[in-house]
């Protein structure tokens, strides 16, 4: 064979090579050393035993080897090899382990057997468990007394743990309890009498065995109701046993028990009613694998992975229904999926055992190489926790791996065996990749096509765990083209390397460990074969930041419907002081973004979750150089609960005289709180108090009631059940039913309504039935089309059916539907409608877009921002005419590993929302259009705006300060949503809870302080406390109120003095009861005396007569006294004694008015004629008198059109002089009798607009003189001034406004109004009274009738000049 294949291949010396390589093959195979597997493993491995002590037991093991070499068998205990004395423990000859008396303390454990054969490996066995009988002291379960009425049913549950498995019996007044007919007695320890007689009252109780002994439960009573069952009341069911979670093995039988007693208003047990997973259970036979037994147990046989769920109990009567859930979990042993296989591998290649197990809990995983555990490296590495990865194979990885699976019930194993083959030796099923290279002088080659090394070989990338090699092509290339290389690489100073295979000039080695020193290689093929020698190369990684390894051990156990417990272990290297964790979780399939949680410890409870939702949770170690790697997510469920929202869509249906169909959806999936078991309807006849209930299945959404009466009316509720309990229901709806039933006589009308929705090759039809008014009834329709005509095609639908899809149809064509009614009678007449269907879209090939360029982003608020871009593929015009749209992906900054949020624009601008204030985002922007899609155009980076605080600060804690009693520090801890740097905060406080917050005492914080002192509080009170943080953008909300109550004040000796020397409060009371009692006698004498006076001055007044008035007087006559004015307020008009005196007496000051002159031209005209001691101050609108204090009267009083008038006589109004009197002056001032000492102002002096009624007052007060001095001390102003001022004075008298809800109006003027002085508001004016000077006796007595009439006239016309000129000034 070799001489032939010479001679046809003799001008190729690379021929000769193959040839002479594949004689070196045959000589090998010849010689008996071609590579094989051997057959080695077990043909038996232990079981778990229980074994009585001092009872022989005996745990079997064989193997199975076909070889020359001596298989040994060896045991372990525990893992740990056994010592097999040969005595009380031997090795049977099949290498079994016989146990001659079993003794508890040195016999109990897990035991492996061992086989082992020399030069080929070792095996290990699965793992038996070794143990002692056993029987607990304690029940889990004992019988409860019950107190129940005769027909009721009685269930007692007895349990105790104990292996092997336990018997158990029952005793009723310490008899053996035999089932029978109302008596049944399950293999679980469950006792059942349903339909109690007198002859089952009494006491029981249960007594369990097995091998180690036996335990008597504490006995329990069954009492007979006191009521006879007559007079039992009507009532909703109560459950006398709930089913409780299981756990079944794959292939057992489970009980489920429930049992519940009622009794309703017709007398009837509640009935029992099962469903699986919110679906009736419906039993068929006895023989079903899954059937109801006894009252209300639930049997599962022979349990398979389909029966896990969630399994309801329903009793239910006509008063209502209630329902009791339970869990049942299927456990299955470990089972392979996939064993691992024997392997032929070449050194430096990397190599894949895969082993896959699966069970119920998830076994765990693990390898062993003959015989030892493999625990996970560089080089060793467990792949998705199942399968083993070896890198950088050597000669030593020969030998035989082992997979093991274990969970709660066993454990399993399964072998392969592992070949390690030179680079040289083919593996026998596949041929070699590369021509081998053979030793220089071994064979002829031709030098000249030999591959000289690779040039300029270098690390173009350097990492902490990875390093890109790049280098040139040879030098020397031969005549053949360079089909790969190989690169080599290992550690420095292992022998254990590595080597990867490529076509190209660079290469990336993966998987390096961090500042580590590497020898690199590369060798160049051509078909000729590899290159003389190879390129080599020294890096070193980089050095890898000391961050934190995850944590361990990472588990969330739920607690509640809303909380749920996350723990976890240190990291196993820390690599420095641990700062915090980060728990980062979120809820599983929801659109929503991670949320966080800083923890100092390893464990967090998270509350205020969802109800029965899934949450997924992670941690993340952080240390001072920053955080470590996350650990793998773990998925947890709140518990549920009742649902909190009502079904939707409550509809009501009236089909036939003595029918509603009720229709509903679920209520809303995250208000649904856990599985929807059930729906329960609730009816009644108007005006009915009793509603009968009606439980449906929680898959379905439409009930029928039936059995109706005609033509009445009824209301109708329905709400959702879940294992929990019953949800809140909907508002009463209203239905009557027909008074006959619907007519089948004849055939029923056209349909109400008809629609079609075409598509390319579909439409969408639906229709509403006949009228109802018809009363024709509908049993069934017939849907026809066809293609420009109609009833080309016909399909029969039932009479609950309203839409249908038409599939298959062509596109851009023209189709007529009908649809009709039909009966027993026939078909009714057809609705028609004609659709054409849409152009088919044809799809375009996926090839890639390019993405969007300038992405800008522009902040509009605290969590609001905009993004534009423009897309190029557009052109200039950038207008969308087909049918792209843009995905906005954008997460905050750093993203702790957070998952992306994304949104959809068809436009070239997107608007996010619901962003965090004060967060930096990032946000990136790609095109989609049909299948094609672009990748994600440069990122970038904004902060939104900031905003008040989101939330209150935390953890608000009152402190008592030790040295002082009357301080409290408070603490408290910033808010969780700062939304922004904290300025401050501010302290309210209060002794009253309830008040406004503008009622509390605040103190404000600034900084980010987190403590502040309150000072100065009152003993023995109870303060409450909120705090409140603030940032640049507003304040927060208020924290949650706390309350610190100070201690009693101690009293000190100076006190307890003082108490002592005070009066005693009797006394106290005494002696202000003497000062009011004098008081008021004071007053009444003081009010009695006015009285009397009063009552003097109006019969004086009477009595006298009025004199003709006199000439008018001119100005400038120094001794004529002006006319006085005194016009009584607030209403009637009172004439007075009008008399002329030309002198003052020493007890009596005359207050001088004149009515104001028509012709007069205002005060202005005379300013220059005041004395010289009066300032040009006091020229402005108003005199200012001797205290420094403007008068009103010329700023109120301006002059209006001339006109004569009738000057009176003056009116006299003496003072008592003997008295300092008070005058209110309009600036708010008060004048006293000594001139030296001036006084405050009442009020500031701001102008005020005060409201004046129409009716004119004067008022007393308006000349700044003093009142009440002798007349050789007053200075008289009317001798100063002319006529012309003291005709534009009057005197107003100051009065509170009448009505304070008028709003003002601007004074009746042509020209600009200067500001007015302020009129004081008083609460009462100083009165001057009008009264008749006794000692004035030169009036006449009498006067004419004429006289009296002008002098009326007179004061008439005076009193309209008035009344203008105040209502001018002072009217709104």
């Amino acid at each position: 064979m070799e001489v032939g294949l010479v001679r046809k291949k003799k001008r190729n010396g690379l021929y000769l090579v193959q040839c002479l390589w594949l004689l070196g093959v045959f000589a090998h195979t010849a010689r008996g050393n071609t590579p094989h597997f051997s057959q080695f493993s077990f043909k038996t491995e232990p079981s778990n035993v229980v074994a009585k002590v001092g009872q022989p037991a005996t745990l079997n093991c064989s193997a199975i080897y076909h070889g020359d070499s001596t298989l040994e068998i060896h045991w372990r205990k525990n893992g740990v090899a056994l010592q097999i004395d040969g005595q009380r423990r031997k090795k049977l000859p099949d290498g079994s382990l016989y146990f001659q008396k079993v003794v508890q303390s040195s016999d109990e454990g897990f035991y492996q057997c061992v086989g082992e054969v020399v030069n080929l490996g070792t095996i290990v066995s699965r793992t038996a468990h070794l143990q002692i009988a056993y029987l607990e002291q304690t029940f889990e379960k004992e019988p409860q007394d019950l107190t129940l009425y005769l027909t009721d049913t009685a269930m007692f549950a007895c349990q105790i743990d104990g292996k092997p498995d336990t018997k158990t019996e029952w005793f009723k007044n310490n008899e053996r309890v035999h089932e029978k007919y109302n008596i049944r007695i399950y293999p679980d320890g469950v006792l059942e009498i349903s339909s109690v007689e007198i002859s089952n009252i009494g006491q029981y109780m249960c007594r369990v065995t097995n091998s180690e002994g036996s335990r008597v439960s504490a006995p329990a009573r069954l009492n007979q109701e006191d009521k006879d069952v007559a007079q039992r009341p009507f009532d909703e069911p109560k459950f006398v046993m709930k089913p409780t979670d299981k756990r079944a093995v794959f292939g057992s039988t489970v009980y489920l028990h429930c049992g519940a007693n009622g009794r309703d208003f017709m007398s009837q047990p509640p009935e029992i009613t099962w469903l699986k997973d919110g679906r009736s259970i419906t039993f068929r036979s006895a023989t079903d694998r899954v059937r109801k037994i006894g009252v209300g147990t639930l049997m599962i046989k022979s349990v398979i992975e389909s029966d896990k769920g969630t399994y309801t109990c329903r009793a239910s009567n006509s008063e209502d229904s209630v329902d009791a859930g339970a869990e049942l979990i299927v456990l299955v042993p470990p089972q392979f999926v996939s064993k691992p296989s024997n392997v032929f591998a070449h050194t430096n290649s990397d190599v894949t055992l895969k082993c896959d197990i699966y069970g119920e809990p998830k076994p765990m995983i693990s390898w062993m190489k003959d015989g030892q555990p493999i625990n996970p490296s560089d080089y060793f590495q467990i792949v998705d926790e199942k399968n083993l990865k070896i890198l950088g194979l050597m000669e030593e990885d020969n030998g035989i791996y082992q997979c093991f699976g274990s969970n709660e019930l066993g454990y399993v194993q399964a072998s392969s065996q592992l070949v390690i083959l030179e680079q040289d030796v083919p593996l026998p099923t596949t041929p070699p990749q590369f021509p081998h290279r053979f030793d220089t002088g071994a064979l002829y080659m031709d030098a000249k096509n030999q591959l000289s090394a690779p040039t300029h070989l270098r690390a173009v990338l350097v990492s902490t765990r990875f390093v890109t090699l790049s280098w040139n092509q040879p030098d020397r290339v031969g005549t053949s083209e360079i089909k790969a290389y190989s690169v080599f690489w290992r550690e420095k100073g292992s022998e254990r390397e590595r080597v990867t295979n490529t076509t190209t000039t660079e290469a990336n080695i993966q998987h390096l460990k961090p500042y580590t020193q590497y020898e690199f290689r590369v060798r160049a093929y051509n078909k000729h074969g590899p290159s003389i020698t190879d390129a080599k190369i020294n890096v070193k990684t980089d050095q890898e930041a000391l961050v934190p390894t995850p944590p361990v051990n990472l588990t969330a156990v739920p607690m509640s419907p809303t909380a749920i417990h996350v723990r976890w272990d240190a990291p196993v290297d820390s690599k420095g002081k641990i700062t915090k964790y980060v728990l980062i979780y979120y809820e599983v399939g929801s659109t929503g973004g991670e949320e966080e949680e800083n923890i100092q410890g390893t464990g967090f409870e998270l509350r205020s979750l969802k109800k029965y939702t899934e949450y997924s949770f992670r941690v993340v170690t952080h240390n001072e150089n920053g955080p470590g790697a996350s650990t793998i997510e773990v998925v947890a469920r709140t518990f549920s609960d009742r649902p909190s929202d009502v079904p939707q869509n409550f509809t009501l249906e009236v089909s036939s005289a003595t029918r509603i169909i009720v229709r509903w959806e679920p209520p809303p999936k995250d208000k649904q709180n856990g599985q929807i078991t059930g729906y329960k309807i609730r009816y009644k006849k108007k005006g009915d108090r009793r509603g009968e209930p009606v439980l449906t299945d929680g898959n379905r959404n439409n009930y029928a009631l039936t059995e109706l009466q005609k033509g009445t009316e009824y209301q109708v509720r329905i709400s959702a059940l879940t294992v929990n309990g019953s949800g809140p229901a909907t508002m009463w709806q209203f239905a009557t039913t027909y008074r006959d039933d619907l007519d089948e006589s004849k055939v029923p009308p056209k349909p109400a309504r008809l629609q079609a929705k075409p598509k390319s090759n579909s439409i969408i039809v639906t229709w509403a039935p006949p009228p109802p008014n018809s009363k024709v009834l509908v049993r069934g329709y017939v849907l026809g089309f066809g293609k420009g005509i109609p009833d080309n095609e016909q399909i029969m639908l039932d009479a609950n059916t309203h839409d249908y899809t038409i599939e298959n149809l062509e596109p851009i064509s023209e189709y007529v539907i009908t649809i009709r009614a039909f009966n027993k009678i026939g078909h009714g007449p057809s609705r028609y409608e004609t659709v054409f269907t849409s152009e088919k879209i044809t799809s375009e090939p996926a090839t890639p877009m390019m993405p969007p360029i300038g992405l800008k982003a522009i902040v509009l608020s605290p969590t609001t921002i905009i993004l534009t871009w423009a897309d190029n593929s557009l052109g200039k015009s950038q207008k969308i005419t087909d049918s792209r749209y843009y995905t906005v992906r954008y997460t905050p900054v750093p993203s702790h590993n957070r998952r992306h949020k994304y949104v959809n624009s068809t436009d070239l601008n997107a608007h996010i929302d619901n962003l965090r204030p004060n967060t930096q985002y990032e946000f990136a922007v790609k095109v989609t259009k049909r299948n094609r899609h672009s990748p994600l155009s440069m990122s970038i980076f904004n902060t939104t705006q900031e905003a008040a605080p989101g939330s209150d600060p935390r953890d608000l804690t009152p402190v008592p300060d030790e040295n002082n009693p009357l301080a409290v520090t408070l603490n408290w801890q910033p808010p969780a949503r700062p939304n922004g740097l904290i300025t401050g905060y501010l302290i309210f406080y209060s002794t009253d809870p309830k008040q406004d917050d503008r009622d509390w005492v605040v103190e404000g914080v600034v900084g980010d302080k987190l403590s502040t002192v309150i000072n100065e509080l009152t003993p023995s009170t109870t303060y409450y406390f909120k705090v409140q943080a603030r940032n640049s953008k507003g304040y927060g909300p208020m924290s949650e109120i706390v309350k610190h109550k100070t201690p009693k004040a101690m009293k000190t000796e100076e006190s307890i003095q003082k108490e002592e020397e005070a009066l005693p409060v009797n006394m106290i009371i005494i002696i202000i009861a003497c000062v009011v009692g004098v008081t008021f006698c004071i007053v009444i004498a003081v009010v009695t005396v006015i009285l009397c006076r009063r009552r003097e001055r109006l019969a004086s007044a009477n009595s006298r007569t009025y004199k003709s008035p006199a000439k008018p007087i001119k100005g400038g006559q120094p001794n004529m006294k002006p006319p006085d004015l005194w016009i009584h307020q607030p209403s009637a008009l009172e004439m007075r004694k009008m008399e002329k005196s030309q002198q003052r007496s020493e007890s009596n000051v005359s207050v001088a008015t004149s009515t104001l002159r028509r012709g007069s031209r205002g005060s202005c005209d005379k300013l220059d004629d005041l004395p010289p001691c009066i300032d040009m101050d006091r020229r402005r609108n108003s005199f200012v008198g001797e205290s420094g204090y403007p008068s009103s009267g010329e700023e109120r009083y301006q002059p209006i059109q001339p006109r004569n008038i009738i000057r009176p006589k003056p009116i006299m109004i003496p003072v008592d002089g003997r008295e300092p009197i008070a005058v209110a002056v309009p600036n708010g001032h008060m004048h006293m009798d000594n001139p030296g000492i001036p006084m405050r102002p009442v009020y500031p002096r701001t102008q005020y607009n005060t409201q004046y009624s129409s009716t004119p007052r004067v008022n007393a007060g308006d000349i700044p003189m003093k009142m009440g001095c002798l007349d050789d001390e007053c200075v008289h102003y009317s001798d100063v001034f002319d006529d012309s001022y003291t005709s534009r004075i009057g005197y107003v008298k100051p009065q509170q406004n009448l009505s304070p809800y008028k709003k003002p109006t601007p004074p009746i003027s042509s020209g600009p109004i200067k500001p007015r002085t302020p009129i004081p508001l008083m609460s009462k004016a100083p009165d001057v009274t009008l009264k008749a000077n006794k000692e004035e006796n030169d009036l006449q007595k009498s006067l004419s009738t004429e006289e009296l009439t002008a002098e009326m006239a007179n004061l008439e016309g005076l009193m309209k000049d008035l009344n203008a000129i105040t209502q001018q000034e002072f009217e709104c």
